[in-house]
């Protein structure tokens, strides 16, 4: 049907306020993240500005609670999406929440460069972090009070639960030096052959390694099979399906390009 000549400039004029529109309201709609801080600041601090370069979409705040009060806050509905560097407990897949694996990570018990012991065993780790092995020698190495690191014990952060639950079981943790951050134990252990602590291997850093654990490093094929015993998921979690921006969000993850951003310090998952 063709259109009256008088009538065109006011059918153009409404498809470019309708258009208009409609890419406000796509540029409006913002999301936010709160969770582990292996996720925002080793993926997300280069993923969502090029996520916003493409969509037009933006992460109005990008949280680093870590991975317990992210995902409380996104089963609240207070942030659209939660990072989560572990699997998640019964109880927490009992809200049924969704949530999609973008890749694996590991946690590695690092000690300085210039620490002579060259592997531990899980017992052994168990055993510092108890409290019941207090000095290097009882574990090969030189005659050195042991600093078990450890972000806050109570937290709720991914890296503690995950290493508290494999490593300790229902063991209660000894004496550790609580830091802030776990890249500030892989800093302390860098500086000090009296320190060990659990972080993620994508904070490995200059004058401090990983020990195998139980003969095992954490290689990207032991990661991915979970022969590793500190291997992990990274999820990212929302309150229900994705729709809309948060849709493209998860997409954008899990796309070639998306799994450029994770495979720069993890294993992806594709």
């Amino acid at each position: 049907m063709s259109v009256d000549h008088t009538l065109r400039p006011l059918v153009t004029a409404l498809a470019a306020t309708a258009t208009l529109a409609w890419g406000a309201s796509a540029a409006a709609e913002e999301l936010s993240y709160d969770g582990a801080t292996s996720i925002s600041s080793q993926i997300l601090k280069d993923a969502a500005p090029r996520f916003e370069q493409k969509t037009g979409i933006k992460f109005a705040r990008v949280g680093t609670s870590g991975a317990g009060k992210g995902l409380t806050a996104a089963l609240a509905g207070e942030v659209s999406v939660a990072g989560v560097s572990r699997a998640l407990s019964p109880d927490e897949f009992g809200r049924r929440p969704y949530f999609q694996i973008i890749g694996y990570d590991a946690l590695g018990v690092f000690v300085s460069d210039k620490n002579p012991v060259k592997m531990l065993s899980k017992a052994q780790l168990k055993g510092i972090y108890t409290g019941k092995i207090k000095n290097w020698k009882q574990v090969g190495g030189a005659n050195l009070p042991i600093v078990a690191c450890s972000e806050p014990v109570h937290s709720g952060r991914a890296t503690v639960a995950t290493f508290r639950s494999t490593m300790l079981a229902v063991a209660p943790c000894g004496a550790v030096r609580e830091v802030e951050d776990a890249s500030d134990c892989v800093k302390l252990a860098a500086g000090s052959p009296a320190v060990l602590g659990p972080a993620t291997m994508a904070y490995a850093a200059h004058g401090a390694r990983a020990l195998p654990l139980d003969g095992i490093m954490p290689s990207r094929d032991d990661i991915r099979a979970g022969t590793y015993l500190l291997s992990r998921p990274l999820l990212l979690v929302s309150k229900a399906r994705p729709t809309g921006a948060l849709k493209q969000f998860f997409d954008f993850m899990l796309s070639p390009e998306g799994q450029q951003f994770v495979a720069r310090g993890f294993v992806p998952v594709r």
